[in-house]
């Protein structure tokens, strides 16, 4: 099976939203690595890239 980055936003897209909270508790910080394990669609990656971290999708 292919990865269906459409079929997972409309099926799992409530894992994005979910995960918003944790960026409050993730803090992160310009300058830091981050690792997103499951990243999904890479919605919260993105967000999480907007801090100025390095961060990568997986």
């Amino acid at each position: 099976m292919e990865w269906d980055a459409a079929l997972y936003d409309r099926k799992h897209s409530f894992v994005s939203r979910l995960g918003n909270d944790l960026l409050d508790l993730l803090s992160p910080k310009k300058g830091e690595k981050i690792l997103d394990l499951g990243c999904g669609t890479g919605d919260l990656t993105k967000k999480i890239s907007e801090f100025g971290v390095d961060v990568m999708g997986n």
